[in-house]
């Protein structure tokens, strides 16, 4: 009999390694195992990660392992190939990151391309696990295939430049959604944290949302104002997602979906995609943050002066600075309240994970990576999830939204002329 607990003792603890590094505080062995079984039976699709970036502008190769290593900023690493392999992830669109200060700089188009071909150059190199997915049957075959699904979103509507020409060729490029903005208004829609200049969407941008529904690209409003998100809805003919936003109903955050559009993208068949960022996930979080940098505020403005030429140099010593004062970060469990609040607002039928992996600082509690992905089953299961609402969550819900954008598109491309496709920007 000892030997028989010693084995599943070190068959649980062969299980537990292999999908997450750190395990929740008094879990359920047996309510784990059930976790796992319907992680790996799950079409696990996450709407936003972005690595992207460092593997062009640092030349990471995925296969490299990023566990224990940090971002040119200080900030940890959540992604390489094997954590990838280890989270469970079907389909992960990796984020090509456009930022405002291309407004300024110039270059907008030039950076997609860039974080474009540095996808498809990491999945030429790693073909044994990974494929570049167009469609939502390229995702349903990759899981067949035991394969990790490569999707590409842009975030930051600057990268068209004012140009449905140049949307066009995006999507012929493999991008499958555009998020409108990032933090910065632009010509055609304003940002959640910038000044308004367009009440919304100008007209232009109203013709944008068109032609990415006669497209088949998905509209993301994560990042958007208030405003953009009704003017998107009041348009949108095919479902729209939020790549990466959670419940302001718990988080009183503008870069979360409030309730009143959380209904009407019930209405629309569309899916808001949990963001994992605590600043996004905990009000006390935030306040907390709050407290802490004015209380630092001395420090912070002599660090500045002293690295004012150096912002590699003053993102580490900042960094040092907040880890001499730390704050508690809120609990992975977290990210289930919002899910939870949005099965009670519209239903499960409209809510999926966007992690933001690598693109946010810190991680909740209990999360490293996207290792750790199993966590956020797990709870669900604990708090009474049933198998079929947490296979829709984890990316049935999404797969149903993109196959639907799929089908808006075709009967959009017979019945909208080119001419309407073809309008040129006007301010």
């Amino acid at each position: 009999m000892r030997k028989v607990f010693l084995s599943l003792a070190l068959l649980l603890s062969f299980v537990f390694t292999s999908f997450s590094q750190t395990m929740p505080e008094g879990f359920d062995p047996q309510l784990w195992q059930k976790a796992l079984k319907i992680h790996k039976k799950a079409i696990i699709v996450d709407g936003h990660n972005d690595i992207t970036t460092p593997m062009l502008d640092e030349d990471l190769d995925l296969s490299t392992s990023t566990v224990g290593k940090f971002h040119k900023d200080g900030t940890p690493f959540h992604t390489d190939l094997n954590r990838l392999k280890v989270s469970g992830i079907t389909g992960v669109f990796f984020s090509i990151y456009v930022s405002g200060e291309t407004l300024k700089t110039g270059g907008s188009m030039r950076r997609a391309v860039e974080l474009i071909d540095a996808t498809y150059r990491e999945v030429e190199k790693h073909s044994d696990t990974l494929t570049m997915c167009y469609t939502s049957q390229d995702i349903i075959r990759a899981k067949k295939q035991g394969k990790i699904c490569a999707l590409m979103g842009i975030e930051g509507g600057y990268a068209i430049e004012n140009s449905l020409y140049a949307l066009r060729v995006f999507y012929r490029l493999g991008v499958r959604y555009m998020t409108l903005t990032h933090n910065v208004t632009h010509d055609w829609a304003d940002a959640h944290r910038d000044e308004p200049r367009n009440n919304g969407l100008s007209e232009f941008g109203k013709e944008v949302v068109r032609e990415m529904n006669r497209l088949g690209m998905l509209v993301d409003i994560s990042h958007v104002s208030d405003k953009v998100m009704h003017d998107v809805l009041d348009i949108a003919t095919a479902p729209v997602i939020a790549s990466h936003s959670s419940a302001r109903g718990v988080a009183n955050h503008t870069r979360n979906v409030p309730d009143d559009v959380l209904k009407r993208i019930k209405t629309n068949g569309g899916v808001v995609m949990i963001n994992f960022y605590p600043a996004f996930l905990d009000d006390d979080y935030n306040k907390a943050v709050t407290e802490r940098n004015n209380k630092l505020k001395p420090q912070l403005d002599a660090l500045r002066e002293k690295y004012k030429d150096d912002p590699v140099a003053y993102r580490e010593a900042e960094r040092k600075l907040f880890e001499e004062n730390p704050i508690e970060l809120p609990s992975y469990t977290r990210i289930v309240d919002h899910i939870d609040h949005i099965k009670k607002v519209i239903g499960i039928d409209y809510v999926g994970i966007g992690s933001d992996f690598d693109g946010v600082p810190v991680l909740p509690k209990g999360m490293n990576g996207a290792e750790d992905l199993i966590l956020v089953t797990y709870e669900m299961l604990r708090r009474g999830y049933t198998e079929q609402e947490i296979l829709k969550v984890l990316g049935g819900n999404f797969l149903r939204a993109f196959a639907e954008a799929e089908r808006v598109a075709k009967i959009n491309s017979r019945k909208i002329s080119a001419e309407g496709s073809l309008k040129k920007f006007k301010k």
